[in-house]
């Protein structure tokens, strides 16, 4: 029986959930820097209602993919003199159907016993494209998110012929991000996981001191796990 990593989830909810009552500083405007997005190993083809297949970790099945699509994507400036709002939602699909015996090897494989867990894990990130660290625990660098709590859709199931079985939802919330006219460092990632469980390195990146090259959300000899997009605009 699949169980999804709730603790892994409401993690992501509660760090990219931000109170409505803002306290809004001058903006600053930053020093040239080295890109730190420019030399990790992911692929800059997220964009705008384009679905996107990404790979991510399954207990027994190693890696395989899943997708997501951006909609609604909209920047306008903000009622906040000089700044602007982005706001776009995320949808990320079920997970591929299995046959039964991926069905079989998964939920009777050591991971599975081990993490109580199927995989299919994801993630989205905010982040910024000079230090690659996470815009949504840096609140030195001006810009705020907020997110609506996750819409999921009726469950599906997929059986193998020995009475194990998996269940999927799929995934979807808005994100409303605000930040400084003039800052052109903002980039938005959609992830899997090379893992099963996150590390202490990946908790560093959510909590803003690790850099996303860090983390279990991309492979280094993979493109394919990681997707993002710079905001232009």
């Amino acid at each position: 029986m699949m169980k999804f990593n709730i603790k892994k989830i409401a993690a992501f909810m509660l760090m990219l959930a931000i109170t409505t009552c803002f306290a809004f500083m001058p903006v600053q405007v930053q020093a040239a820097q080295k890109a730190y997005m420019k030399s990790v190993n992911v692929k800059w083809d997220f964009k705008k209602n384009k679905t996107i297949s990404f790979k991510t970790k399954y207990a027994g099945l190693g890696m395989m993919k899943r997708e997501v699509k951006m909609t609604k994507y909209k920047i306008k400036n903000s009622k906040i003199n000089g700044y602007k709002e982005l706001t776009f939602t995320l949808k990320f699909s079920h997970i591929p159907k299995m046959s039964g015996t991926q069905v079989h090897k998964c939920v009777n494989s050591r991971e599975f016993s081990k993490y109580n867990s199927i995989g299919g894990d994801f993630c989205y990130a905010i982040v910024d494209y000079n230090t690659g660290k996470a815009l949504t625990a840096n609140k030195n660098m001006d810009v705020y998110v907020q997110s609506s709590a996750w819409v999921y859709s009726p469950k599906k199931y997929y059986y193998d012929s020995h009475g194990c079985w998996v269940s999927t939802y799929s995934y979807s919330r808005t994100i409303k991000v605000t930040y400084p006219k003039n800052y052109k460092g903002l980039c938005i990632g959609v992830c899997g996981n090379t893992v099963l469980k996150d590390t202490k390195k990946d908790d560093s990146f959510w909590d803003g001191k690790a850099a996303f090259g860090k983390t279990t959300y991309y492979d280094k000899k993979d493109k394919s796990v990681a997707h993002f997009m710079r905001v232009t605009k």
